[in-house]
C-alpha cells in the first residue's frame, strides 16, 4: 500500500528506483551489472511489458550512468582485443549487446510514444529518446568498424528516419542534455557525427583509430550544419530517401529528400594538423616522438582526403588491373614461419630426387632414383599447405596492381585478422610464395569480405637466426676475434624486385623484441649461412618488425646478401 520494497520488484521503475537499484551493485563487479541490464532493458522490449514516462526517464539515467562501463570495456578491447580470437570476441560481444540492449529499448518507447502525439509528458521526452537512439546507431556503427564491418541498407533508413522525425517535429536543432555531465548536444550534431564516421572510414582504420576518430567529432561536428541548399557545387549531400550515407555530389542532377553538408571548414582543421605535425616532423627528425607523429600524420592526411570536398584521387604508385583467378593464403606471421620452416620448399621442388628417409635411401640405392618424386613433392607440399592454410578456401583475385591486390576473403578467417597482419600469398600454378601487408579490410556479406594487400616480397624464405657474440679477446683466427652463436629464433627473408632492370630489395622479418638497432646475427637457410646486422626500422607490428638488415662477412662486404636466390 505505502511503496515499500517497490525498487526491489520494479527496479526501472523511476529514476529514483533506478538509482537505488544500480547502487546495490558492488563496485567491484561491472560485468554484474552489465548481465542484469540487459536482463531489465529486455524485459521493457516486450510486448506486453509495460512502458510509461517515468519508466524512460529511468532508462535514460541508466543510459548515463554505464558510461564508465562503456568506457571500461573499450579500452580493455584495444588494450587486450588482438591478444587472442576468444578475448575479442568476448570483449566485443559485451559492447555490442550494451549497445543493442538499450537501442531495442529506445525502439519500444519510440513506438510507444507515437501513440500519445498530444500527451505533453510524452512529448516533452521525445527530443531526447531520438536522440540517445541516434547516439546508440552512432556506437552500433563505431563497434562495427572494429571488425570492419559496414552498415546494412536498413540500418541506414532507421537512422533517416529518426532525423526526418526530429525536423518534422522542428527540434533537431534544439539542446538536449544527454552527454555524460549534462553536456548540451543537438540531434543534428549527433546526427552528423554518425555520418561522419562512417564517411571518414575507408576500411583502412584500426579500432584504435576508429574510436580516436569517434571522440574527435564532437570537435570536429561543432561548426558544421546541414542546409536544403548546396553551397558549392562539390558539397557532400545525403538522401533522406535512401538507403546509405554521405556521398559527393556529381554532376547529375539530384532528386529526392536531398541535404547538403559543406565539409571545408572541416577539411581545413585537419590540414592544419597536417602541415603542423610535418613541420614537427622535419625540424625534428630524431626525436622520440618522430613513430607516433608519423602515425598520426598518416592518419589525419587519410581522413582529409576522405571529407575533402574537391575529390582528388589517391596517387597510386601502380595502376590496378581487373583479374581473376583464386591464391592460396597463409594468414599470420607464426604461421607463415611455421610453414616454411616445416620444410625447405626450394629443396622440395628443385631436389625431390634427394633422400628424406631411409625408405627415400633405399628407393634411391635400389632403382638409382625416386619413383614418382614429383607426385610426392607436390602431395607433401599439399598436406603442409592444408596444417597453415587460411581457413575456408582458396581466395578469389579482383584486380592487381604493381605494388598489391585486391582480394575477397571467406568471412571465417576476417575475424582473426586486423590491419598490419602478414599474408602470405601464391597464385594458382605457382611455386613461390609473395608476401604482403593487410592495408584494407571491409566486410562485404555474412560470408566475404574484401582485403587490400601491399606486397613487400616476390620472394620469400624461411631463416634461422641466431644472436652473435664475441668470443674470448686472448683467442684469435688470423688476427680476428670469433663470434660465438647463442640463442636460435626464426624469421623471413624477403627479397622484392619491383622492375626488372632493378636489384632486389632485400629486408627481414622478426619476431617482436627481437630488434634492435646494430644487433648482429648469423643468418642461416638450407645450406648457406651469413653474418648480418641489422638496420633501420621499416615498420613495427604487435607480433613482428620489419628492418633492412647489411652484410658483415668478409667475403661479402661488397655485395648484398643472396641467401633467397640458393633457397629458391
Amino acid at each position: 500500500m505505502f511503496g515499500f520494497g517497490k525498487s526491489q520488484k520494479d527496479p526501472l521503475a523511476d529514476a529514483k528506483s533506478a538509482e537505488r537499484w544500480l547502487a546495490s551493485f558492488p563496485a567491484s563487479d561491472p560485468l554484474a551489472v552489465h548481465a542484469a541490464l540487459l536482463v531489465e532493458l529486455g524485459a521493457l522490449t516486450e510486448r506486453d511489458a509495460r512502458r510509461t514516462p517515468a519508466r524512460l526517464e529511468a532508462v535514460f539515467y541508466l543510459d548515463v550512468q554505464t558510461e564508465a562501463l562503456r568506457k571500461s570495456l573499450t579500452a580493455q578491447y584495444l588494450e587486450h582485443g588482438n591478444r587472442s580470437t576468444r578475448v575479442e570476441s568476448q570483449l566485443w560481444q559485451a559492447l555490442f549487446d550494451l549497445t543493442q540492449g538499450f537501442l531495442l529499448c529506445y525502439q519500444a518507447f519510440d513506438r510507444e510514444i507515437s501513440q500519445y502525439s498530444q500527451n505533453n509528458r510524452w512529448q516533452l521526452l521525445q527530443p531526447q529518446l531520438i536522440a540517445r537512439q541516434i547516439i546508440h546507431q552512432g556506437l552500433d556503427a563505431k563497434i562495427r568498424l572494429y571488425r570492419y564491418e559496414q552498415w546494412i541498407p536498413a540500418r541506414w533508413v532507421d537512422l533517416h528516419a529518426l532525423f526526418q522525425t526530429a525536423c518534422t517535429a522542428q527540434i533537431e536543432r534544439a539542446p538536449v542534455a544527454v552527454l555524460a555531465g549534462s553536456v548540451l548536444t543537438t540531434i543534428e550534431q549527433e546526427y552528423l557525427r554518425v555520418l561522419l564516421l562512417q564517411l571518414m572510414n575507408a576500411g583502412n582504420l584500426s579500432p584504435r583509430h576508429v574510436e580516436w576518430v569517434a571522440e574527435q567529432l564532437s570537435e570536429w561536428c561543432a561548426p558544421l550544419r546541414l542546409n536544403i541548399e548546396a553551397s558549392t557545387l562539390t558539397s557532400f549531400y545525403v538522401d533522406l530517401g535512401s538507403r546509405t550515407g554521405l556521398k559527393r555530389r556529381g554532376p547529375q542532377p539530384l532528386e529526392g529528400r536531398v541535404v547538403f553538408l559543406d565539409t571545408r571548414p572541416l577539411h581545413a582543421v585537419l590540414m592544419q594538423n597536417v602541415v603542423m605535425l610535418e613541420q614537427k616532423v622535419r625540424n625534428n627528425p630524431l626525436s622520440e616522438r618522430g613513430p607516433r607523429r608519423a602515425e598520426q600524420l598518416n592518419l589525419l592526411t587519410k581522413l582529409a582526403s576522405q571529407i575533402d570536398p574537391e575529390f582528388r584521387p589517391v596517387v597510386r604508385r601502380g595502376e590496378r588491373t581487373d583479374a581473376t583467378g583464386s591464391i592460396d593464403a597463409i594468414v599470420g606471421f607464426a604461421k607463415i614461419s611455421g610453414f616454411l620452416r616445416d620444410d625447405e620448399i626450394g629443396t622440395l621442388v628443385d631436389s625431390g630426387a634427394r633422400a628424406r628417409s631411409f625408405g627415400d635411401a633405399l628407393e634411391i640405392a635400389t632403382f638409382g632414383r625416386m619413383r614418382n618424386e614429383s607426385a610426392r613433392a607436390l602431395e607433401s607440399v599439399r598436406r603442409r599447405l592444408a596444417t597453415y592454410a587460411a581457413p575456408g578456401g582458396a581466395w578469389e583475385i579482383r584486380d592487381v596492381s604493381r605494388t598489391g591486390y585486391r582480394l575477397v576473403a571467406p568471412m571465417t578467417i576476417i575475424s582473426s585478422m586486423t590491419l598490419g597482419t602478414l599474408t602470405a600469398i601464391r597464385a594458382d600454378g605457382d611455386a613461390l610464395w609473395m608476401l604482403g601487408i593487410v592495408r584494407r579490410m571491409k566486410r562485404l556479406t555474412t560470408e566475404r569480405a574484401e582485403i587490400g594487400l601491399q606486397i613487400i616480397a616476390n620472394h620469400l624464405v624461411g631463416v634461422e637466426l641466431a644472436d652473435q657474440k664475441r668470443g674470448d679477446s686472448d683467442y684469435s683466427v688470423d688476427g680476428e676475434v670469433p663470434t660465438v652463436s647463442s640463442r636460435r629464433f626464426h624469421g623471413l627473408f624477403l627479397s622484392l624486385t619491383k622492375r626488372e632492370s632493378e636489384s632486389a630489395i632485400q629486408t627481414l622479418i622478426v619476431p617482436a623484441g627481437e630488434y634492435q638497432a646494430g644487433k648482429r646475427l648469423r643468418m642461416s637457410v638450407a645450406k648457406a649461412s651469413n653474418a648480418i646486422a641489422f638496420g633501420r626500422l621499416l615498420e613495427q607490428q604487435p607480433d613482428w618488425i620489419w628492418a633492412t638488415i647489411e652484410p658483415l662477412d668478409n667475403t661479402h662486404r661488397d655485395e648484398r646478401v643472396s641467401l633467397a636466390r640458393g633457397a629458391l
